[in-house]
């Protein structure tokens, strides 16, 4: 017995020994094996709420993806690029967590496709990205910018392989011509067609929305003055003591009214009305100069005070509506035609050209978007002809000046002289032929009339949104006139009764009266037979077009009604367009129908 129990005892142990042997041995549930040979060694543990822990350090990745995919029971493929080790330290994270720190601390890339995770390199990546990718077509149409501008714009926001395609430019300039007509150039307007990936479209569209907007506009009065020169300004007008008009934004200091010199200047002498805007300097100056200056008050107030200085005459006015960037030009004077010959070694060839002589005014505005313009200007004053050869002559004064000025402000250019001489010969006849003694019976006179012309030119932006307001305002004012002339009429007048029938018919209709409200309407037309108001009541009540043989429709008509509904307070739902024609019975005919 006792020899039997030692052998039990010794086979026990055996069986511990085994047991311990295989636990040791044979990795337990959710425990990963022991790295490969050549690899550190650490352990991937999925926990029973679905969480990773990872533990490598210098492990090959494709051994690691294997461990994910085991553990986790899902399919991941490793294209034959994907090599490499990866060490990683990971606690309580999601797969998804732990598949996207191993990838991307290795510089690789992965992407889900149903129940398959492919991992790749990044240029395969790539590559299948852009195979996934599909290209749309979009068309622009611009309202303002040209194609060609926009297609420049736009090249930032394409991508390498995008395409863009532009309508061809359209011809400048107005010049006359009775065989070029157009011919078949496309009448539609600068067209964009671009051919890109979504998101790059997009972009695209957010560049011409940002870009494409109505451009600025300026309207830009011109005031061109000629003034006479005398003894007493021979060297160009004073504008001295003009009271009303305001030379605060003049940029020169002055001493007095009485000249421009450099200097400080009295407080008191600006805040006055009046101000000093000469041109003759100083008399030692010759004849000749430029001054500008600016005037805030009204320009016509200004041309009247000048008028009591010297003789003044308005030689042009003109008004140009011009766009921002864009060229005006005014001219006013001569066009003397003129004849050159060109000579080759087999032909001469003869061509008439025009010499223009006169006051020309070229202007060019820049708007800001402060309020302030700045205006490119260049005033010219010229005079000439042809002499007794036909060949021209001509004798200018011009200048060319950038200046930058406030909306609705005037800028006064002067210093642009010019001179003409009248040499008078008088005598009696035949004593004037007497030698010597025919001086007494002779006359002779030479004037020379010397003139300045003044240029005022006064930028006004055109603010579409803000004109508008201005423009409702006026024409409310003209129906608030309109309502008290009707006020004023007497109780017994046809209008006044016919403006009484239609508010009761309103009245009758808020109430829900449709039938006294179609009688009040009657009698206001059959006093006031053109009364649009109750006409437009009376289509809505009978929903038929006493007008017209066919149904009718006016979005402008349902438009302003619709306003002024919104105006009045009252429900936009009421207007009410009109509906079937009246079966093409005549308007008396509407109103009594016959028996």
């Amino acid at each position: 017995m006792p020899t039997t129990a030692r052998a039990g005892a010794a086979a026990w142990l055996v069986c511990l020994a085994t047991g311990a042997a295989l636990a040791v041995s044979a990795p337990a549930w959710g425990q990963a094996a022991a790295p490969p040979a050549g690899g550190a060694g650490g352990g991937l543990n999925v926990t029973s709420k679905g969480k990773v822990e990872l533990h490598v350090q210098g492990a090959d990745l494709r051994r690691v993806l294997q461990l994910l995919s085991t553990q986790s029971k899902t399919n991941i493929v490793a294209s034959k690029e994907v090599q490499g080790t990866v060490t990683a330290d990971l606690y309580g994270v999601t797969f998804t967590q732990a598949l996207d720190a191993v990838l991307r601390s290795a510089g690789f890339r992965y992407m889900q496709q149903g129940n398959f995770i492919y991992v790749m390199t990044d240029k395969q990546y790539a590559d299948w990205v852009a195979s996934k990718r599909q290209k749309a077509v979009k068309v622009f149409k611009l309202s303002y910018v040209s194609a060609a501008t926009a297609k420049d714009l736009i090249a930032p926001a394409m991508s390498s392989d995008g395409t863009v395609s532009v309508t061809p430019a359209a011809k400048t300039g107005v010049a006359s011509s009775a065989d070029d007509a157009g011919g078949d150039d496309l009448a539609a307007g600068d067209i964009l067609v671009v051919r890109d990936y979504p998101e790059n479209l997009e972009k695209v569209a957010q560049i011409i929305r940002e870009v494409d907007v109505r451009p600025q506009q300026v309207l830009i009065e011109a005031t061109i003055l000629r003034a006479t020169l005398d003894e007493n300004n021979a060297l160009g007008i004073d504008f001295n003591a003009l009271a009303g008009v305001d030379f605060r934004s003049l940029s020169s200091s002055s001493t007095g009214v009485t000249s421009i010199t450099p200097g400080a200047v009295p407080a008191a002498q600006l805040d006055k009305e009046s101000a000093t805007f000469r041109t003759d300097f100083n008399s030692a100056i010759t004849s000749g100069g430029l001054t500008i200056g600016f005037i805030s008050n009204n320009v016509s107030f200004f041309i009247r005070a000048l008028e009591t200085v010297t003789d003044v005459a308005v030689l042009a006015n003109p008004k140009l509506l011009v766009m921002n960037k864009q060229r005006g030009e005014v001219m006013v004077g001569n066009r003397d035609g003129y004849i050159t010959t060109t000579v080759t070694e087999t032909t001469a060839t003869q061509t008439v050209e025009f010499l223009e002589t006169g006051t020309q005014l070229i202007v060019r505005p820049f708007v800001a978007s402060d309020g302030y313009v700045r205006l490119e200007i260049h005033p010219e004053d010229s005079t000439g002809g042809l002499t007794a050869d036909q060949l021209p002559y001509e004798q200018t004064t011009e200048c060319t000046t950038n200046v930058l000025i406030k909306d609705g402000h005037t800028i006064v250019i002067g210093g642009l002289f010019r001179e003409r001489t009248n040499n008078t010969r008088a005598q009696v006849p035949g004593l004037g032929n007497i030698p010597l003694l025919g001086n007494i019976f002779r006359r002779r006179s030479d004037v020379t009339e010397r003139e300045e012309v003044i240029v005022l030119i006064t930028p006004h932006i055109i603010r579409q949104p803000v004109d508008e307001v201005v423009s409702e305002s006026l024409k409310d004012a003209v129906q608030r006139f309109r309502f008290g002339m009707r006020q004023g009429l007497m109780w017994f007048g046809r209008d006044r009764l016919a403006q009484r029938h239609l508010r009761w018919a309103r009245e009758h209709l808020a109430g829900g009266d449709t039938d006294k409200a179609l009688w009040d309407v009657k009698m206001a037309l059959s006093l006031e037979p053109r009364m649009a108001s109750a006409l437009r009541l009376k289509e809505r009540l009978t929903k038929q077009a006493i007008w017209a043989h066919e149904s009718r429709y006016s979005a402008v008509d349902n438009i302003v009604q619709r306003m002024v509904m919104r105006r009045l307070g009252q429900p936009v739902d009421r207007v009410i367009p009109p509906g079937r024609p009246a079966g093409g019975a005549g308007l008396l005919e509407f109103f009594w129908p016959r028996v």
